[in-house]
């Protein structure tokens, strides 16, 4: 029985910490820095959380009516956001993959993301190329790094916000 428990939490840290090797380890955004976020947000965008963890920014969105996607790597993060939508379902999903290896929705406005520094440089390239595959600009809202070559159009404490053109 000990066994058991140790491999399973063994196996437990390393599906929520194994993003870490892709951009970030999971760590919820504070509700406070989800609010702001809104106040840069029209109810006409819609918005991707890449890296959504549980799930928490794509409930909010649909809590004031935008709607929104998150991308997980973690399928127990993905398991727990699906079971805490409820009612958020109408305008929000959560999908499980990679996104450095999707695309964004077509119907993509704002992406957030909150990536380790090391990663923003491919996440620069990553939006650049979005951006030209659909056609217009894409508003990034980074959650406490910069993004290389930009300056932020706005910043809100912890939030920087950027305009990727095509």
């Amino acid at each position: 029985m000990i066994d058991v428990l140790i491999y399973g939490g063994v196996l437990l840290v390393l599906l929520l910490l194994g993003a870490v090797f892709f951009g970030a380890p999971y760590v919820p955004t504070l509700r406070r820095d989800v609010q702001r976020l809104f106040e840069h947000i029209d109810s006409d965008d819609v918005l991707v959380d890449l890296g959504s963890g549980d799930g928490r920014l794509v409930r909010a969105a649909a809590a004031k009516g935008v709607r929104a996607y998150g991308i997980e790597l973690s399928p127990i993060l993905v398991v727990i956001s699906w079971l805490s939508m409820g009612r958020a379902r109408r305008l929000g999903s959560i999908r499980w993959g990679n996104y450095w290896r999707m695309n964004l929705p077509d119907d993509t406005t704002v992406v957030f993301v909150f990536l380790a520094g090391s990663y923003m440089d491919k996440l620069r390239k990553y939006m650049e190329s979005e951006a030209q595959r659909l056609g217009r600009p894409l508003k990034l809202a980074s959650y406490g790094f910069k993004l290389p070559g930009y300056e932020p159009v706005q910043t809100d404490g912890a939030l920087l916000l950027y305009v990727v053109k095509p």
